[in-house]
């Protein structure tokens, strides 16, 4: 049973991914600019004192941040699992703007510790953290449903 959860808690995450990585570049125009976390990641890295060349600092920020996503989607099904008898649209709804809450405090907290880090368009991109968590669950969740 515990190997078949960390299955599909693997194969969701992957697939949530992917449908994230295609939303943002469906959207990603010059006009338009949506934040990227790995990005913001290096930038924090690159403000801080620490002595790595930039390659190494992008990657460490796009492993950081799958790692993140990989524990959204296990506590995800942690939360499914254990706190409801049935999943259902509505919850997982609400799960995602919780998690996109708590993301969005998260990143308010890092960018103001750190002031050398910078954004443009903060409302905008909060605002594509919601969008983008929701996406995220949802595609866990229709993963969870398929299997």
């Amino acid at each position: 049973m515990i190997f078949y959860l960390l299955f599909q808690i693997l194969v969701s995450w992957l697939v949530a991914c992917c449908i994230i990585r295609i939303f943002n570049k469906a959207l990603s125009t010059p006009a338009i600019k949506f934040y990227q976390e790995p990005a913001l990641l290096t930038s924090i890295l690159s403000a801080n004192a620490i002595d790595l060349s930039l390659k190494t600092k992008l990657r460490i920020g796009k492993v950081l941040h799958h790692t993140f996503g990989l524990c959204f989607a296990a506590i995800y099904y942690l939360i499914w699992y254990c706190e409801f008898d049935e999943i259902s649209w509505t919850t997982s709804i609400i799960i995602g703007f919780i998690s996109a809450l708590i993301r969005i405090i998260s990143w308010t907290f890092l960018l103001e510790i750190i002031p050398a880090v910078h954004t443009a368009n903060f409302k905008g991109y909060y605002l594509q953290l919601v969008f983008i968590h929701n996406i995220f669950i949802i595609a866990a969740f229709s993963v969870d449903w398929l299997l």
